[in-house]
């Protein structure tokens, strides 16, 4: 059992956000942001899932979720956006919570620059398998639609269950697990597998491809028409600023 100073701490943890760009493959332009939480103080080790878990088992996950999610904004120039998107993760128990509809009014009257630029990526974890079933979820995404905002599925192909979640929820996009970027150029079964993605999403959701290291695999994906890549190749999550919003992601 956590005591109250424990609870305390992880209440009151510091938080920061790097970000890492996502490109769009045909012309090597910038198609948006990555928000990616961080513990500056070192904070369970850095180990954001753990961290998350631990709020999850004391009844605090919704509220450490949306204060991620303010700060993913709050440090972010979004008035900078114009066809880019900015990516921020959000766990499904957070969109059930009763309090969800408010903050995200809130987070609209706080935030008006972010109509129409901001991804919620709908956060897998073990913990909330059961969720995905539960019929207000859909609801919740569609609300969310409806005040301007746009969903992506993560870890699309890594099993049946993302499969039939792509199909459920009909995203705006969807992210391709990092093992199809993995040796891409060298394996034909990814590439075809890959080809499929992209011939059923055309015109229903936008395709991105996680996991992007080396050069060959972007060349490769490039080739089979992948709309949208991320990876270290691309660029390392960082900190942002006006000024490096410019100079590193925009060069």
């Amino acid at each position: 059992m956590m005591s109250r100073g424990e609870l305390d701490q992880l209440r009151l943890v510091k938080m920061e956000h790097v970000y890492q760009p996502l490109w769009n493959v045909t012309n090597m332009s910038l198609f948006g942001y990555e928000a990616l939480l961080r513990f500056p103080d070192g904070f369970f080790q850095g180990n954001i899932e753990t961290c998350f878990e631990q709020a999850r088992e004391v009844g605090i996950l919704y509220e450490l979720d949306t204060r991620s999610i303010e700060g993913a904004a709050s440090s972010f120039p979004l008035h900078q956006l114009n066809e880019e998107r900015l990516f921020i993760n959000i766990y499904p128990s957070t969109l059930l919570h009763p309090q969800f509809e408010a903050f995200i009014d809130q987070f609209l009257l706080t935030y008006p620059q972010a109509y129409g630029k901001i991804v919620f990526e709908l956060s897998e974890t073990k913990f909330e398998d059961d969720i995905w079933e539960v019929k207000e979820l859909k609801e919740r995404v569609w609300l969310l639609k409806e005040k301007g905002f746009s969903i992506a599925l993560d870890d699309i192909g890594k099993g049946a269950a993302e499969l039939q979640k792509m199909i459920e929820f009909t995203p705006d996009y969807i992210k391709l697990d990092r093992y199809f970027a993995n040796e891409l150029a060298v394996s034909k079964e990814k590439q075809e597998m890959i080809a499929l993605f992209i011939q059923y999403s055309k015109g229903k959701m936008g395709v991105i491809l996680e996991g992007i290291e080396q050069g060959l695999d972007l060349e490769q994906a490039k080739k089979l028409h992948v709309p949208v890549a991320q990876g270290y190749l691309l660029g390392r999550p960082q900190k942002i600023t006006t000024q490096s919003f410019i100079r590193d992601f925009s060069a």
